[in-house]
């Protein structure tokens, strides 16, 4: 890797990058339904792995669904779009079906999915943005690191996702073993599927994994992959994610074409030093920052933010869901004053 020859080519992704998308950076997360991962081989790397064991009542490691509005409600007021619907395998197409249709509702705007191979024959599209398929990783072990998710049949689901008119999308996760020569597999791929956007992650390693001791990737090896895939793709949107520990990482990875940071706790870091540390860090690059991350007047609803990256549109869900927001409505507020007295709590702690 020629280090001379990433930075050149950071700096003609970072002024692509401005062409296509502005000189905007936002925030988004991924909203997390729990837990419990049912694949029988669990991915190598995930925590959920090292869960699987202890976990006897899978149904008591799903969130509830006040929890789940409530977080889809503040997400929306403090400026940070949903990445997507996640969080572990075994939820039926009609759970999945339910959950999507009461978060698009209460956003105000479509989700994409990550959950899997989604039957999307059962799916109300009108509430799907998009799919995105946990490809993980493009390198030759993938097979072993990911044996619970077979790379052909995602392939096949986001094909079809694509057929029904829905966005594409993939999750890639750096520090799993990848090489510079697995990039162009990565960009092949991403030309096969004609995908909307593309997440990075790097490798925080879990306790209990065969990653547990293993490094993640570094800054420039970052850098190469997110210069090269706007490089070849001008107009992919491109999310990347980094722990609380690598937030330096962030103002190389936007100069290097990243257009969407990712990844961070929300209501364990919201307004303390590390948030601002973070947003600091995404104005550094002189990009203007959509959404905040320290607003604590936003967090609590005393404020409006003046700009950010939702647009609303009309969201029609069964009346049985409809009726379930409803019943909810006074557990939902109740969830959303316990996550701003948490988020008070931690900034005076902190």
């Amino acid at each position: 890797m020629d280090i001379e020859e990433v930075l050149e080519n950071a700096k003609k992704a970072f002024k692509i990058t401005k062409k296509h998308f502005g000189n905007t950076v936002s925030f988004e997360r991924a909203l997390f339904l729990g837990w419990h991962c049912n694949l029988k081989e669990p991915c190598k790397f995930c925590y959920m792995s090292t869960q699987k064991d202890k976990i006897k009542d899978p149904k008591k490691a799903r969130r509830r669904l006040e929890s789940i509005l409530a977080e889809a409600i503040l997400m929306k007021r403090i400026g940070w779009k949903l990445e997507f619907i996640s969080g572990g395998y075994g939820y039926t197409s009609k759970e999945i079906n339910n959950i999507a249709e009461m978060i698009a509702y209460t956003q105000k705007c479509k989700q994409y999915l990550n959950v899997g191979v989604v039957d999307l024959d059962n799916i109300n599209l009108g509430v799907i943005e998009g799919v995105v398929g946990a490809v993980e990783t493009v390198s030759k072990n993938r097979d072993s690191i990911c044996p619970g998710k077979p790379l052909d049949k995602i392939i096949d689901n986001l094909l079809k996702a694509k057929d029904l008119g829905l966005k594409t999308g993939i999750t890639i996760i750096l520090g799993l073993g990848e090489t510079e020569e697995d990039i162009e597999k990565l960009l092949n791929l991403i030309e096969e599927l004609d995908l909307n956007k593309i997440t990075f992650y790097s490798l925080n390693p879990q306790k209990g994994t065969i990653y547990e001791n293993k490094p993640s990737v570094s800054t420039i090896e970052y850098m190469q992959w997110v210069s090269s895939v706007r490089l070849n793709f001008p107009d992919i949107k491109i999310i990347t994610g980094v722990w609380v520990d690598k937030i330096p990482m962030i103002s190389p990875l936007i100069m290097s074409g990243s257009n969407v940071i990712t990844k961070f706790p929300l209501f364990s870091v919201f307004g303390t030093k590390e948030a601002h540390w973070i947003e600091k860090e995404i104005r550094s690059t002189g990009k203007e920052l959509l959404g905040t991350f320290t607003d604590v007047d936003v967090l609590a609803g005393k404020k409006v933010l003046g700009k950010t990256p939702y647009i609303e549109e009309e969201i029609s869900i069964s009346s049985e869901n409809l009726k379930k927001i409803e019943n909810l409505e006074e557990k939902i507020n109740e969830k959303i004053e316990s996550y701003i007295l948490k988020v008070l709590k931690k900034i005076k702690a902190n």
